[in-house]
């Protein structure tokens, strides 16, 4: 089965959701939400300063609004990014796993959940998705 680059971008929107549904993020802060995805997965036309719409960007945001528009679960929304990761995970360079992780981290030092514990998911993301060597560093860093 040949997988589209939508499918990939669609499974980072899942992901996202599944970060947020955990922090409860408030239906008012989605559009913060997806500002802060914007921003790191949107490209930049650097000569006029304006934002370009990418389809991979769309592909997120629209996730993220059909997942939130189901009330799907977070645990769900992370076992369905955990089975995708499973069969496809050579289609995720380390460039675009660290995007990810990036990312996510961002939403939840963004928006704190009501425990001061880390973020379960976002704990099970970084061990799914980044080498070893990585992860140690991104320990000793952040």
């Amino acid at each position: 089965m040949k997988i589209e680059n939508r499918d990939i971008f669609e499974q980072i929107g899942t992901i996202f959701y599944a970060i947020a549904a955990e922090q409860h993020v408030k239906p008012l802060e989605v559009a913060e939400l997806k500002m802060l995805i914007s921003r790191d997965w949107l490209p930049r036309n650097h000569e006029k300063t304006k934002s370009v719409v990418s389809d991979e960007t769309h592909f997120i945001l629209t996730t993220l609004d059909a997942l939130q528009g189901a009330e799907t679960t977070a645990r769900y929304a992370f076992d369905q990014f955990v089975h995708f990761y499973k069969l496809h995970s050579e289609l995720f360079s380390v460039d675009l796993a660290q995007r990810i992780v990036a990312t996510a981290t961002d939403i939840t030092r963004i928006f704190q959940a009501d425990s001061p514990l880390e973020n379960k998911s976002l704990v099970a993301l970084k061990a799914l998705i980044l080498p070893e060597n990585v992860r140690m560093h991104q320990d000793q860093v952040g």
